[in-house]
């Protein structure tokens, strides 16, 4: 299965990473989440369908998938053969708000 990333999902990364380099001045921990959330949606590939769903609506009817990998977590769907990761966020942050955009 292909794994594709959405324009907001490179943003978020980027912010994600931005903001350990700059606000927490750590080059090491920032490239270390970076090559953590990589290599998770990486496994996409092989297993985005054995993720749960979310369980809340109207995200939950259109198939948004997500999993966490450490603090984070990743949301995507899932078409034919391909998982679009569409939000990457801080896990403690407010979810439901975080995928107001993608309805």
């Amino acid at each position: 299965m292909e794994v594709v990333l959405s324009d907001q999902a490179k943003n978020d990364i980027a912010d994600i990473y931005a903001y350990i380099l700059n606000k927490l001045q750590s080059k090491i921990n920032a490239d270390a989440v970076l090559t953590k959330l990589y290599s998770a949606m990486d496994s996409l590939s092989f297993m985005a369908e054995s993720y749960h769903l979310y369980p809340h609506e109207p995200w939950y009817s259109i198939g948004v998938r997500y999993f966490s990998i450490g603090n984070y977590s990743i949301f995507y769907v899932v078409e034919k053969d391909m998982a679009t990761v569409i939000h990457v966020s801080y896990g403690k942050r407010d979810l439901d708000k975080i995928l107001s955009d993608y309805e």
